[in-house]
Parts: structure tokens; C-alpha cells; sequence
């Protein structure tokens, strides 16, 4: 699996109850973060539609590199013709 990278910004008070609730489950407060964004996102998301949408740009971000690279062409063309 990939790797993301998220920043998080939080006040100091936040922090140092997720903190503690990390102490307390016997991990870091990073490790802590991780575990109750996952839960929060399996409870949350549809992971059937998320996947079905990045399926899509996948296809429109190949979609896209096909027609750069075809107007590449055209301009190298173009440029041979100068």
C-alpha cells in the first residue's frame, strides 16, 4: 500500500489529550491518530464509491496523457515544418 502523508495542525489542549489517550492504548500519539482516522473513516465511507471514483480519474488522468502526448506530436510536427 502507498503511503500519505497528512499534516495535522491542533491546539495544544487537543494534543495532549490525544496524548494521553494514546499513553493510555499503549501507543503514540501518532500511531493514535492513524487508528481512530481509519475508524472513523470505515465507520463513514462507502469504500465501494471511492473506489469506483478513483477508478475514474485514473481513467481520465490516462485519458489526459494520451491527448498531451498526441499535441506533443502535433507540435514536434509543426516545429519540423518551420
Amino acid at each position: 500500500m502507498d503511503e500519505i502523508i497528512i499534516r495535522l495542525s491542533m491546539r495544544v489542549d487537543i494534543y495532549q489529550r490525544v496524548e494521553a489517550a494514546a499513553q493510555s492504548a499503549g501507543l503514540s500519539p501518532i500511531d493514535w491518530i492513524v487508528v481512530a482516522l481509519q475508524s472513523y473513516l470505515e465507520e463513514r465511507a462507502d469504500w465501494g464509491s471511492i473506489n469506483r471514483r478513483l477508478a475514474r480519474l485514473d481513467e481520465r488522468v490516462d485519458l489526459l496523457d494520451e491527448v498531451l502526448s498526441r499535441l506533443q506530436r502535433i507540435e514536434d510536427r509543426l516545429d519540423m515544418i518551420d
